[in-house]
């Protein structure tokens, strides 16, 4: 069953829309990589790697974080930030 609101169930299917996204573009977030001999004139062995992309449906957000095919980009906080003048509600 798929809750709605905060959760796991909504950050796998955000995730998984996100991923979705990216492997209609063919762009890689985790490809399984598979090292193929290839013929190459003056090496011995030479291989090439072939990326695979997996099914959309098996990411997850921490393999964003992961992936070396993305960059993790924070927002700054102004210089003058005190976490300390923040008014909670009690």
């Amino acid at each position: 069953m798929i809750a709605l609101g905060a959760g796991d169930p909504t950050k796998a299917i955000c995730s998984t829309l996100i991923a979705q996204l990216f492997e209609s573009i063919r762009y890689p977030i985790l490809p399984e990589v598979r090292h193929v001999p290839v013929d190459h004139p003056g090496r011995a062995s030479y291989y090439e790697d072939i990326l695979h992309i997996r099914n959309y449906s098996l990411y997850t957000p921490r393999d964003f974080d992961i992936s070396p095919y993305f960059q993790i980009i924070k927002p700054e906080r102004p210089a003058d930030f005190d976490y300390r003048s923040l008014h909670w509600d009690k």
